[in-house]
């Protein structure tokens, strides 16, 4: 199952319309169709709101979708700098 069809199924057990996702994520109805029908996806911020509301992990999310998981980048640098600045300062 691809990520979209994974949030629309989500969203339908929760008995949510897609306006009433869009309000309690902060986005449009628009963005909710489009995470929905693979024409864009969310982003991190909202990916965890997602699993939060939905109560899944975020690996429950986009485990199932091999396109989407190619999608993540990880820089990996920035991670490293991140970690380094909170560890010293």
């Amino acid at each position: 199952m691809n990520l979209g069809e994974q949030l629309q199924r989500l969203r339908e057990e929760k008995n949510l319309s897609r306006e009433e996702l869009a309000q309690a994520m902060n986005v449009s109805r628009q963005a909710v169709y489009k995470w929905e029908n693979n024409k864009g996806y969310p982003d991190i911020k909202n990916l965890i709101k997602l699993s939060d509301l939905y109560n899944v992990t975020l690996d429950e999310l986009i485990k199932g979708d091999r396109s989407f998981q190619k999608k993540i980048v990880i820089d990996q640098k920035r991670i490293k700098l991140r970690i380094y600045q909170i560890l010293v300062l």
